[in-house]
């Protein structure tokens, strides 16, 4: 799908979920929170954020695909698309970054538009497993290398591993 159409896409679900937002409230997570969404987000909870169990993770919809891990070789990872969360929390359509957070504090800029095309996973499966925390879960950032020029806009040390915050930025 091209920009425009995601960022008018984008637009509209923003419209739309913040509807549903101040009519059914925002999602709780039940569960232990395994990631936070933060910054210029529509839909998020009265601290201004939207926080995710697992369970509110793997409702939404699901993407797999096998790619070349830099550090454990070939994999299939499946999870969120980033596009697809960022869709479901409402950016703006002028975010000009999305800044990943691992458990360490290492932060990884990823722009709002490669975000929004590229299928960037926010894995929580590898090979069918759930992917546990000595492999870098619950949620891993990857990298779809098997889209020609994706390796060469974000490099192998930007893999995240224990992603547990997201922040939208202008």
């Amino acid at each position: 799908m091209k920009i425009t159409a995601r960022i008018g896409l984008c637009l509209l679900i923003v419209g739309l979920l913040g509807t549903v937002a101040f009519a059914q409230g925002c999602p709780v997570p039940t569960g232990d929170v395994v990631l936070t969404v933060s910054g210029a987000i529509a839909l998020e909870d009265e601290n201004g954020v939207l926080q995710f169990d697992m369970a509110m993770l793997e409702a939404l919809p699901y993407t797999d695909y096998e790619v070349e891990d830099p550090w454990l070789g070939t994999q299939v990872y499946g999870g969120v698309e980033l596009g697809v969360l960022l869709d479901y929390v409402g950016i703006p359509a002028d975010a000009a970054r999305i800044v990943t957070v691992a458990s360490d504090g290492l932060e990884v800029v990823i722009e709002a538009r490669d975000a929004l095309y590229y299928p960037i996973l926010l894995a929580f499966m590898s090979d069918g497993d759930e992917i546990i925390g000595s492999m870098g879960g619950p949620v891993k950032l990857v990298f779809p290398y098997q889209i020609e020029g994706v390796e060469d806009l974000y490099a192998p040390e930007v893999w995240s591993w224990f992603v547990v915050e997201l922040r939208v930025e202008y």
